[in-house]
């Protein structure tokens, strides 16, 4: 009997030891667990104490940036789900610099936040921050900020012209001197990157009111005498012109033209073609070395202080040519 006894406690105590060394060696113990990998869904057994253990027995392969839940740390409890978010690889440039981070976000706003990058309100960020990030995306945020400052400009003066019945016509003189104003302007800048972009004035004050230049202009009309070839002239104004002579006939104005003049005169010695900007048709004028003539056409290529001469004969007015003549403005009868 004692014998029987004796065996039955070595087989008690046997045991005793094997379930302390059990419980003190989860290692020993086969544990079931669920690895979810993205779309690929794992259900294995392992003896490994840790959830980074236990991956690394069933050859699951963990890179920097992949996030693991629970973390690699944890230990394995038996029906536990062990899910892996894999990381991608992002540049993101910003502040002068390109960063390389890896992280299992999915859009661009997670990424950044993941690495740290904080954002402005003003900041603009490519792709925008709603985004889907991919391995090698390029992630760019440009800093933008803005600052108002208050600038002094002048307010340019305005000139006027006022006639001055005393003063001979073509005399001209300043009344009263122009003087800028000054404005004051509050000035919004806007900066990417430390580089200035773009300014908008956003409010304006006038510190000093400009005050107008006015300028004199004679409007007196001066009746001058001169004896010319023609006999006694009298005139109000002397113009400096280019004179070309031509001849009404087929050979200076072609087969078509019929020899009258835009007013109706015909065309002669006496007529000359004008701008009227300049000379108002009608007008009779004294050439030296032509004589007394009237304004009496236009033409295309007449602009400015151009005239042409009318002449009765072709020899005439190849004599003549073109040369710069005075035009003397004759008065009114």
């Amino acid at each position: 009997m004692r014998l029987i006894f004796d065996e039955r406690v070595r087989a008690v105590l046997f045991l005793a030891v094997i379930g302390a060394l059990v419980m003190a060696s989860p290692s020993w113990v086969i544990t079931a667990l669920t690895v979810v990998d993205g779309q690929q869904v794992v259900h294995a057994e392992t003896f490994r104490g840790t959830v980074a253990d236990a991956l690394q027995q069933l050859n699951v392969p963990v890179n920097g940036g992949d996030r693991i839940t629970p973390p690699p740390e944890a230990a394995v409890r038996p029906g536990m789900t062990v899910a892996i978010q894999r990381g991608v690889g992002v540049v993101i440039a910003v502040d002068g610099r390109q960063i390389v981070h890896r992280a299992p976000a999915r859009t661009v706003g997670e990424f950044l936040a993941d690495a740290g990058v904080e954002l402005g309100p003003l900041d603009r960020v490519t792709p925008p921050l709603d985004a889907p990030v991919a391995d090698d995306t390029v992630i760019r945020v440009v800093r933008v900020r803005q600052e108002e400052y208050v600038s002094e400009a002048p307010i340019p003066y305005e000139t006027w012209r006022w006639a001055e019945p005393q003063w001979e016509r073509g005399r001209t003189g300043i009344l009263r001197e122009g003087r800028e104003g000054l404005e004051r302007r509050t000035v919004l800048a806007t900066y990417e990157d430390g580089r200035l972009v773009h300014q908008l004035v956003v409010d304006r004050e006038t510190v000093e009111e400009p005050r107008a230049e006015i300028i004199g202009i004679g409007t007196r009309i001066v009746v001058r005498e001169m004896q010319t070839p023609a006999g006694l002239i009298r005139y109000t104004d002397v113009l400096d012109m280019e004179a070309t002579a031509y001849y009404p006939g087929p050979e200076s104005t072609g087969v078509w033209a019929d020899g009258y003049t835009a007013t109706g005169l015909k065309a002669g010695h006496g007529v000359i073609a004008v701008d009227p900007s300049v000379i108002p048709l009608g007008t009779r004028v004294y050439i030296p070395g032509y004589g007394i003539a009237v304004a009496g056409d236009v033409g295309g290529a007449i602009k400015g202080n151009i005239i042409d001469l009318a002449f009765d004969t072709y020899r005439e007015a190849m004599h003549f040519g073109r040369q710069r003549v005075k035009v003397y403005i004759l008065a009114s009868e």
